[in-house]
């Protein structure tokens, strides 16, 4: 059975478009030119997955070293 995520679309934080980034993970995609772009990458992942969800964050999301490293050991 496949793993249900949850996936953030957000502003990239370099300034550069929008990513998509599955939540509990520090990587992101590469930028899409607008949000509907990556909108529609998250729900195509998210139908891969199902039980998935899409959140559409208008702020780029921020986190600490220690919240990357939490997230990633966890």
């Amino acid at each position: 059975m496949a793993r249900a995520f949850v996936y953030h679309v957000a502003p990239d934080p370099d300034g550069w478009g929008w990513v998509v980034a599955a939540e509990g993970y520090h990587v992101h995609s590469l930028p899409y030119g607008t949000s509907e772009e990556a909108i529609e990458v998250a729900e195509g992942l998210a139908r891969k997955h199902p039980g998935s969800t899409i959140v559409v964050d208008l702020q780029p999301t921020t986190l600490s070293a220690a919240e990357i490293e939490y997230q990633v050991a966890a």
